[in-house]
Parts: C-alpha cells; sequence; structure tokens
C-alpha cells in the first residue's frame, strides 16, 4: 500500500521549472515540423506542376505528330485514291511513332485510309464539337480500347488521325508519388487507367494547365496540406535536427531555471525523484550472533555517483517541513524491499525507522502508521517507532492518545539517541 505525499510549498513552481522546458520543447518541435511542413507541401506543388507541364509537352509532341500527317493527307485528298495513296498514308502512319491511323472522310463517308480496303478501326464515325480534338470511349472502336482522335477540316473533307490510349498513357505517366494526372478534351477525359468518361458536375481534381497549341488540359489532384510520409521521405534529416533543437532548448531551459535553486528546492526534487534512499543499520543477538532486525537510516543517493551524509540535509528537512514527505518516501520503499525478501526474515524481525516531532503531531500519522503495518506481507514483524529528539515534542493527552493507538497496534514506540536519527553512526 503507498502513502500519499503532502505537497510542500513551492511544489508548483518546482512543477513549472519542470513543465516549462518540456513546453518550450513540444512548442519548438511542433512550430518546425509546421514550418517544414508548408515548406515541403509548396515544393510538392511546383513539383506536381512542373509533372504536368511535362505531361501536357508529351501530349503537344504526339498531336504535333498528328497535325504533320494531317499535311500528308491534305495532299492525298486532292487525288485519288488508289493503292499509291494508301501506301502513303499507311507509311505516315507507321513512321510517325505513336499513330494509330489516317482516315480521309468526303461528305461524311470514309473516302480514304492508311488500312488496307479503305477499312477503320471505328466503329461508327464520331461527331466532334467545337474543337480539333475528340475523346472516343472504348465502345465506339473496334478492338474496345477508347482512343484520341485529332482532326483537320476543310470544305466538304474531313482527315482524322487515331492515336492510341497507350500512347495517351504513357504521356500521362509522370515518375512522380502521391499525384494522378488525367487528360481533359472538352467535357471527356482520359486518366492512366480506365476508359473515357464524361463529366457532368465536379470533379476531385482542382489543379489544372492548359495547353498553349491545343484544346485540352491536363488536370491533377493537389498534393495533401499534411503527409506524414511526405515528411520522414523528404525532410527526415531536417526532422531530426529540429529534434535536436527543442532538446537542446529544453536542456538550456533547464539549466536556466534551475541554476539558481535553493537548497530546499534541490532536496523536494530529491525526495519527489527517489533519490532519499534507505539504508539498513544491523541489529544483531549479542549471544547468538544472529540478525534480529535493522535500523533505517536515510541516504541521498546522487544521480552521478556518491552519497551525501544525513548530516547535511536532515536538518534542513526538519526545518523546511520536507521530513514528512522525506519519511514517507523511505516507509514507502522499506515496505516494498522487505516484502521482496519477506520469505527470508526471522520470525519477529526488528525494523526500526525514525519519525520527526513535526511528523509524529500531524494529524495523518496514525494512518500513516497502520498503513505502513498493512503494507508488509509478513503480519510477525517487530515496528518499532523511534522518536527522534532533534525536535521538542510536545507531550499532551492528544499525543499519548495516538501513541497508545499504536501501541495497542502493535507498535514499539522509542526514543532515538539524542542527534543521530537517520543518521547511524
Amino acid at each position: 500500500m503507498a502513502f500519499s505525499c503532502i505537497k510542500p510549498f513551492g511544489w508548483d513552481k518546482q512543477m513549472r521549472n519542470t513543465l516549462i522546458p518540456i513546453l518550450v520543447a513540444i512548442c519548438l518541435f511542433i512550430t518546425g515540423v509546421a514550418i517544414l511542413n508548408i515548406q515541403l507541401w509548396y515544393s510538392a506543388k511546383a513539383e506536381y506542376l512542373a509533372g504536368a507541364r511535362y505531361a501536357a509537352n508529351n501530349i503537344n509532341h504526339i498531336l504535333e505528330e498528328a497535325s504533320q500527317a494531317t499535311q500528308t493527307a491534305v495532299n492525298i485528298a486532292g487525288k485519288e485514291c488508289n493503292l499509291e495513296e494508301q501506301y502513303q498514308l499507311g507509311t505516315e502512319a507507321a513512321l510517325k511513332p505513336h499513330l494509330r491511323t489516317i482516315i480521309i472522310l468526303k461528305q461524311g463517308i470514309v473516302w480514304c485510309t492508311s488500312l488496307p480496303g479503305n477499312r477503320v478501326l471505328l466503329s461508327r464515325i464520331p461527331v466532334f464539337p467545337d474543337s480539333n480534338l475528340l475523346l472516343a470511349p472504348a465502345i465506339d472502336t473496334v478492338n474496345r480500347l477508347p482512343i484520341l482522335l485529332y482532326q483537320n477540316q476543310f470544305a466538304d473533307t474531313r482527315i482524322l488521325v487515331t492515336i492510341s490510349d497507350q500512347h495517351i498513357r504513357g504521356a500521362l505517366n509522370v515518375p512522380l508519388k502521391g499525384v494522378r494526372y488525367v487528360l481533359r478534351v472538352a467535357d471527356d477525359i482520359i486518366g492512366p487507367t480506365g476508359d473515357v468518361m464524361t463529366l457532368n458536375g465536379h470533379y476531385p481534381y482542382t489543379e489544372k494547365v492548359h495547353s498553349t497549341k491545343y484544346h485540352f488540359t491536363i488536370i491533377f489532384n493537389p498534393p495533401p496540406l499534411f503527409s506524414f510520409y511526405r515528411l520522414i521521405d523528404k525532410g527526415f534529416g531536417i526532422l531530426i535536427f529540429i529534434l535536436l533543437i527543442a532538446c537542446a532548448a529544453a536542456f538550456l531551459l533547464d539549466r536556466y531555471f534551475n541554476k539558481s535553486a535553493t537548497p530546499e528546492e534541490i532536496l523536494r526534487r530529491a525526495i519527489n525523484n527517489g533519490e532519499i534512499v534507505p539504508f539498513y543499520q544491523p541489529v544483531v543477538n549479542g549471544r547468538e550472533g544472529t540478525l534480529r532486525g535493522v535500523e533505517v537510516l536515510a541516504r541521498w543517493k546522487q544521480p552521478h555517483g556518491g552519497f551525501i551524509s544525513p548530516a547535511a540535509f536532515i536538518p534542513l528537512a526538519e526545518k523546511s517541513g520536507l521530513i514528512v514527505p522525506l519519511t514517507q518516501s523511505l516507509m514507502n520503499q522499506v515496505a516494498r524491499q522487505m516484502n521482496a525478501i519477506a520469505s527470508k526474515l526471522p520470525e519477529g524481525f526488528h525494523i526500526g525507522i525514525n519519525f520527526s516531532a513535526s511528523h509524529i503531531i500531524s494529524p495523518t500519522f496514525v494512518d500513516e502508521c497502520l498503513n505502513f503495518r498493512d503494507s508488509f506481507t509478513r503480519r510477525d514483524l517487530n515496528l518499532v517507532l523511534e522518536v527522534t529528539e532533534r525536535e521538542p515534542l510536545n507531550v499532551d493527552e492528544s499525543l499519548v492518545q495516538r501513541l497508545n493507538i499504536l501501541h495497542e497496534n502493535g507498535f514499539v514506540i522509542a526514543l532515538d539517541d539524542f542527534g543521530t536519527g537517520y543518521s547511524g553512526r
């Protein structure tokens, strides 16, 4: 069973001195991460935009090939469509790496194509809107694959150039993580996968790049405002640097707040950190030479090694009122340590612990002692409460009543040698 320590005066100041460096470090780290995230977000936006322009240039290059191919078709349209003209159209389509077929229509009827027998790979001839580009869905083609069509029209003649979806998708395939580029022509779109879709309302991709040569747009998704993956992938080194800066700031603030700490504050911190530890002075049976018990002594164990003599801090603890939480801490530790070796203790084992006058007259003293007794797994221990004589003890009826209660509950009351409480010899 644990004992609750009373918070002495100044505890709030200690908490403030402890929390401020931690909070400053957290704020610095969060601020640094926020700034880094914004920088990476702007950088991602620039990369996504550059990728969209790159995809648009790819599409422009493909359409430039289609435009050049139509010039050959225009020359053929003024002649007859025989084997030689078909051969020229087929050669033009074959030599242009991104083109599929070339079709010449007159008065809406297929007149000549780049395929043998004036064949076409379209299930129907599409009607273009007010544009020279059209995305045809898979249902409009013989092999059920979507295509992009480029049109050149003059008089009653239309020249169509078909471009495979694979070339379009290849042009949209920019090696950037987290972004998807989509080609938009009028109200139709095609992405890296899937068929042609018609936009009937709002589309989630809000970023866009318009071609300055042809009537199409590259649309793409914006980067998320915050991305943990982006922070780790792009800014891991800077994150470590920010963390080090935050830790350094916390360390310097902690040193600043605690550099002028009073002896009382230092002792209070030592008690809260468990640096005041119990040492055990053996009680030996002189006749038999056997161990019959221990006297609990207090030692200040420094974090970096070594111990401070009780003579250096017990008077300060009594003067400042810290002797009560100090003793409570020792009681906790003694109970825990003795329970760990309970099976090895002889019957009637003596455990003596010192109490100051100020602790004895505290209103919670009796309950603390009873809790101390109940916290042991062994019930046959001989618990001795030794009253130190360093402070004057006003013996009145209330004190006698308290001591009688403890005596009736199995405690032995003893007077410790003057001036030697907690210290040993």
